[in-house]
């Protein structure tokens, strides 16, 4: 198979995956990086400056824009400024920054909600380019495998100092295949991957002579110009020998597009039951069901999340509660202890009686558990598979909870225009993998016709009914600051509804109405003593951490020399970006 049948099959893959949209999508606060500009230019004291440009797309209210960089390799950054560029216009940002050795961490404040902004940042790396006796190289991570956001597109220009050659200059990129070098003038390197994916690397080096940086500081007597060309040929070899490994992947990918394929047309043209509630807002809880199961009726999974709103219910309901352990090292997060006070748990739903007796009875000891306890039972390589297979079978019991109150129902989907846009994706994959000469992977075709053979799980008229008004519930929260006629509403309240907004995903904004209609007020709750309001963040990052460790790691790919390459990730600095 050749590279441009590799090329034309994964962009005919890509434009099925960005031209199908769901009708039905979620409306949940999230974030898209479209076009990242990086321009790189190395003085002749071997320093880099770097202006980057990054375009967000916000879908509901953010606070600002993360960036991590990594100091490792370079003597370390300075002048780091951030701004938003409107108008074209710099408008200054407030920066706070945040280390943890050669990691820093700069929160860029600007208040976005639905809009596309484009920030702009600069900043100098001291001292990255290492002299040897034959090469000078620059070998650099603009990202890494800690980045959690995918990127649209990325184009790096690195620039080399005035009187630089172009036939002077070997550069090669580490990242995903998909990359492609090019050098457009003489003195300047472009690097253009798009997209990148997260938690990938993407990393350059060019090597040039050592009299374009007179000036730098870190020099070794040392040869490495044919070693480094040795390891990246090496680099280069075992990608040009992992062609079969390639064809099964571009195979799995056309089949998992016809499968997506296939899974949008179900859900745009899947009939759904019409809602009884016609109101735009819900005042009130809608119904008298645990915040775990408003989650599942209105995502149709659970998140971890979940089972913090579902200890907060338990507290609310008196059978647990709820301190904070404050810690003398302010370097430390404080630490939160649950201790069960109610054992008369038989009144209590399955998922609730489930959720004791794994935190209270397997994770904790006498009645109590904390934070701390569930974090290292995951952490523990022993216990990371009961711990998991607790996590699913809560999940389990949610869903078993939601099915028996009527909010779904399996309904059979075999109508003749669904088979019939299926038979087309199949002929569709079929002809692709006869193009690209895939002859052994042809049986893949017909596998997306399963998808419609089978019954498929949709909210039932209750169910529907139900979503709405939970939908109405998140409007009101959403919108309560901007609604002329809204009543104050008793802090207890704030606090019942903050416990079921966050399954909806507005824990933040009731976090904030909260915090204004508490102004003033002296109200005791269950709490109040317990720092409810900074409990969601801290509880949410750790347990997302303790289940990814339990859950397993990642992997990670690279590029070289003029066509990308798998290696490296040897080079300097690294980082990622996200918004907050």
């Amino acid at each position: 198979m050749t590279s441009v049948h590799r090329v034309v099959a994964l962009l005919f893959s890509l434009f099925l995956l960005t031209s199908v949209q769901l009708a039905n999508a979620a409306d949940e606060r999230s974030f898209e990086i479209g076009e990242v500009e990086i321009h790189a230019r190395i003085d002749s004291d071997g320093n880099m400056h770097v202006t980057e440009t990054d375009t967000y797309h916000f879908n509901g209210a953010f606070n600002g824009i993360l960036v991590d960089l990594h100091t490792t390799g370079s003597d370390g950054i300075e002048h780091f400024q951030a701004f938003e560029v409107s108008d074209q216009q710099d408008i200054p940002l407030d920066i706070e920054l945040s280390s943890d050795g050669d990691k820093l961490q700069y929160r860029i404040h600007s208040q976005s909600e639905d809009e596309t902004k484009v920030f702009k940042f600069t900043y100098s790396l001291n001292n990255v380019v290492q002299v040897y006796a034959d090469t000078a190289e620059l070998y650099w991570k603009f990202f890494d495998e800690t980045n959690p956001s995918t990127l649209g597109s990325v184009l790096i220009n690195v620039e080399l100092p005035d009187g630089a050659k172009q036939d002077e200059i070997t550069a090669f990129g580490h990242g995903p295949l998909n990359g492609a070098i090019e050098r457009p003038d003489s003195g300047v390197v472009r690097y253009l991957v798009s997209p990148l994916p997260s938690e990938k690397l993407l990393e350059v080096r060019v090597l040039f002579p050592t009299s374009y940086v007179p000036g730098s500081s870190k020099i070794s007597t040392e040869s490495m110009l044919d070693r480094i060309l040795e390891e990246e040929q090496n680099w280069k070899d075992q990608t040009d020998n992992s062609t079969v490994v390639e064809d099964i992947i571009i195979a799995l990918v056309i089949l998992m597009v016809n499968l997506l394929v296939g899974a949008l047309i179900y859900a745009k043209f899947g009939k759904a039951y019409k809602s009884d509630w016609k109101h735009k807002y819900s005042r009130e809880l809608p119904s008298d069901v645990t915040p775990a199961i408003v989650s599942y009726l209105m995502k149709k999974h659970n998140s971890t999340s979940d089972l913090m709103a579902t200890m907060l219910d338990l507290v609310r309901k008196k059978y647990v509660t709820m301190h904070v352990v404050k810690q003398l090292d302010q370097g430390e997060e404080d630490d939160y202890t649950f201790k069960l006070i109610n054992t008369k748990i038989n009144d209590l739903l399955p998922h609730e009686k489930a959720l004791i007796r794994w935190f209270f009875e397997d994770v904790g000891r006498s009645g109590t558990v904390s934070l701390s306890d569930i974090r290292r039972q995951a952490e523990n390589k022993k216990r990371a598979n009961a711990f998991m297979n607790q996590w699913s079978k809560w999940q389990d019991h949610v869903q078993h909870t939601a099915n028996r109150l009527n909010y779904f129902e399996k309904r059979p989907k075999n109508e003749k225009r669904y088979g019939w846009m299926v038979i087309a994706a199949a002929l569709q994959a079929f002809g692709l993998i006869w193009l690209v000469g895939l002859f052994h992977y042809i049986w893949l075709c017909p596998l997306p016709l399963i998808l419609f053979w089978t019954k498929s799980e949709l909210r039932s008229q209750i169910g529907q009914t139900e979503y709405t008004k939970w939908k109405a519930f998140k409007r009101f929260l959403r919108d309560y600051s901007r609604i002329a006629s809204r009543e104050p509403l008793a802090v207890h309240l704030w606090e019942h509804y903050y416990i079921y907004a966050i399954p909806l995903g507005m824990a933040k904004k009731v976090e904030a109405i909260s915090h204004m209609n508490m102004a003033g007020e002296s109200y005791e709750t269950p709490y109040y003593d317990s720092y409810l309001w900074t409990l969601h963040d801290i509880w949410t990052d750790s347990f997302n951490k303790t289940i990814a460790q339990s859950g397993g790691g990642s992997s990670s790919s690279g590029d070289s020399g003029d066509t990308f390459t798998s290696g490296g990730g040897d080079g300097g600095g690294g980082g990622g970006r996200g918004a907050f």
